[in-house]
């Protein structure tokens, strides 16, 4: 039998160096944005610099993304000099960092937190939400679910926004050691804490949603908790903020909760009692929509060039299937993105593919949670025609503005630009300097230059000078960007003229 690989094993096999280069060159933007922007770029340009850079704390870009329960998450991008800064600081304390993690793990009889940084097969960032590998990490769940004869689940309420950025030094050295030395600048923990709050305009409540560092900082404390739970005889996982414990009894279920909470005070974190909950088993130790959707039998189908066929009949049946499961989930529309991965890799002939390319257009209007997958898992893969998505992005960016999605919206334009089709929307310019969201500004700016004579981006320009002046953090991106290196001043002049940019070659 083959042996699981433990937390510490994915940690220590990340050196300082990797850890800074995944960080910065990989993680400064989220997943869940339109696929045009990349930092490997501004990565080789820092190698150049001597960091820590002496920079004040600064803002940041806000935006939103769809969830998957049809409401928008607040999402961040850090200005990019004190995301170094953090970094760096990060990559220059890994090892204290490393010793932490092994303290707090080392009595885990099995990997208790499933989502954390790692190196991925064949990827360059060190992060990814949601990622699984049951083949190294195992599946606990069947072996401490033996005996137990009920479930907990349990979440942190409004986790990322409420860490504590001084409670980072307090999972590290102790609460009482932290407060004796708090003022003590050449303590390494507390020049982490310090690049923490950089990035956050100096606060010190609250990690950013977005890049990859937070989630290694949220780890910090969380397997602090974790250290403290196993103690108490818990048997459960984490998947970031959330837990799954098995008990044998009612009151040990119900002492979870207690002591959870108990230990999230401890970093002045809480628990969301409105989710947390005990059921009964048996209970299916996956979740059990993903269980449904795996095992639908796909009847009456055919091999074509080594795939598996689908005929219309199938295919409506499975996605009715995926839709009344979901109905059955409270509505969450990662049932949906679900099933949708699951057909990128069948061959859909013409009817099925027109059947197909429908009920996406039909779905992604209602869940437009469903866009960060079409590109990779719907258009390409299915090869589905340029009109058909420009009829699908234009409804999109129509749902968008009127509900002022503008994730949705860049997700269309991103679209135009990728595939080569006009949008045509007159006063695109007009809706982008009107939203006041970064992201989109930036889109739709890529999409002018591409499409419009030089004179009609004036606006943008004039735009992005104004911004500069008012509010110049939670835009760089944008003005980096649309400037000219002699209207910027600072890192940024000095960067422009390197010629380095953050927009992918599309």
């Amino acid at each position: 039998m083959r042996k699981m690989r433990r937390y510490l094993d994915y940690i220590n096999e990340i050196s300082p160096a990797e850890l800074y280069e995944g960080l910065v060159g990989f993680g400064l933007f989220a997943e869940r944005i339109p696929n045009f922007l990349a930092s490997k770029a501004f990565l080789d340009y820092t190698r150049t610099l001597k960091l820590p850079l002496k920079i004040k704390s600064k803002d940041y870009i806000r935006f939103s993304s769809m969830r998957n329960i049809n409401v928008p998450r607040s999402m961040a991008i850090p200005e990019p000099f004190a995301y170094a800064n953090q970094c760096h600081a990060l990559s220059e304390n890994w090892i204290e960092i490393q010793n932490h993690f092994e303290e707090k793990t080392k009595n885990d009889g099995y990997k208790i937190s499933r989502i954390h940084i790692r190196k991925l097969h064949n990827k360059s960032p060190l992060f990814e939400m949601n990622y699984k590998n049951f083949d190294k990490d195992g599946a606990p769940e069947q072996d401490i679910l033996i005996k137990s004869k009920y479930i907990v689940e349990a979440d942190i309420s409004n986790c990322f926004p409420s860490i504590y950025s001084h409670a980072i030094s307090w999972a590290l050295i102790g609460k009482e050691s932290a407060k004796i030395n708090k003022t003590d600048k050449t303590q390494w923990y507390n020049n982490l804490d310090y690049h923490i709050m950089n990035v956050k305009y100096g606060e010190t409540s609250g990690l950013l949603i977005g890049p990859h560092s937070s989630n290694l900082i949220a780890e910090i404390i969380l397997v602090s908790i974790d250290s403290e739970m196993i103690k108490q005889g818990f048997k459960y996982i984490r998947n970031i903020d959330d837990y799954q414990c098995y008990a044998e009894t009612h009151e040990q279920a119900e002492r979870f909760l207690v002591s959870l909470s108990d230990e999230l005070a401890k970093f002045e974190l809480s628990l969301n009692h409105k989710k947390s909950k005990i059921c009964s088993l048996p209970k299916a130790n996956v979740r059990n929509w993903v269980t449904k959707l795996n095992h639908f039998y796909f009847t009456n189908t055919y091999n074509f060039e080594e795939k598996l066929g689908l005929r219309v009949k199938e295919l409506k049946g499975y996605l009715d299937f995926a839709v009344e499961v979901m109905l059955e989930n409270n509505n969450d529309a990662a049932v949906l993105n679900y099933a949708i991965k699951s057909l990128s890799d069948k061959y859909l002939g013409a009817n099925a593919k027109n059947y197909f390319q429908k009920q996406i257009h039909h779905l992604v209007l209602l869940y437009p949670y469903l866009t960060g997958i079409l590109e990779e898992k719907v258009f390409d893969p299915h090869s589905i025609p340029n009109w058909v998505i420009k009829s699908i992005a234009k409804d999109l960016f129509e749902l968008g503005i009127s509900k002022r999605l503008f994730d949705a919206c860049s997700y269309a334009v991103f679209w135009a630009l990728k595939y080569n089709f006009e949008l045509g929307i007159d006063n695109l310019k007009n809706l982008a300097i009107d939203s006041n969201d970064c992201i989109f500004l930036l889109i739709c700016y890529q999409y002018d230059k591409a499409t419009q004579k030089k004179g009609y981006l004036k606006e943008y320009k004039d735009h992005a000078i104004t911004l500069k002046k008012l509010d110049f953090d939670r835009y760089w991106l944008f003005i980096y960007e649309v400037l000219p290196w002699s209207d910027l001043t600072d890192n940024y002049r000095l960067m422009k003229k390197e010629g380095i940019s953050f927009l992918r070659d599309l």
